[in-house]
């Protein structure tokens, strides 16, 4: 019988600011990749359930008029879990991704506690050049176009 390829969840979410709640993130976007492709993408707005300070619109781009009609993260957990399944949890700063989305999931009734990988440890390990380990800086370095 031969083992199912590894995959990896690289996930990205924005939210309204503050503690981790269960109900402040405003978009998630979650890529499955097998190492060599893309295999499916999830991206989704999502009500906070709170007001998004000006601040942090000036900061994502996300304001309370495009996530209104969203649905909250509680409609949206049992998707997100299956399409997250046993994949390798991928993020910059895998712990303030993984920090939110677990709570809320557990604000939904949900336990997700994925194996995890962090870019910016990563980046910061294996490479000599950056002096900074921001996604632009990252980017920049590479001569990755945004």
């Amino acid at each position: 019988m031969t083992k199912p390829a590894l995959q990896f969840a690289i996930v990205d979410i924005e939210t309204n600011g503050g503690a981790p709640n269960g109900a402040n993130i405003t978009e998630i976007a979650a890529i499955l990749h097998d190492g060599v492709r893309e295999i499916d993408r999830w991206v989704q707005l999502v009500n906070p359930e709170a007001p998004i300070p000006t601040g942090i619109t000036r900061l994502t781009g996300i304001d309370d008029s495009m996530v209104a009609d969203a649905p909250p993260f509680s409609e949206l957990a049992e998707d997100l879990l299956a399409f997250l399944g046993d994949a390798v949890f991928v993020a910059h700063n895998v712990g303030f991704d993984l920090r939110y989305l677990q709570a809320a999931f557990k604000a939904s009734g949900h336990a997700y506690n994925p194996r995890r990988l962090c870019t910016v440890r990563m980046s910061r390990k294996w490479l000599e050049g950056p002096k900074r380990f921001s996604l632009g800086a990252l980017c920049a370095y590479f001569d990755i176009e945004n």
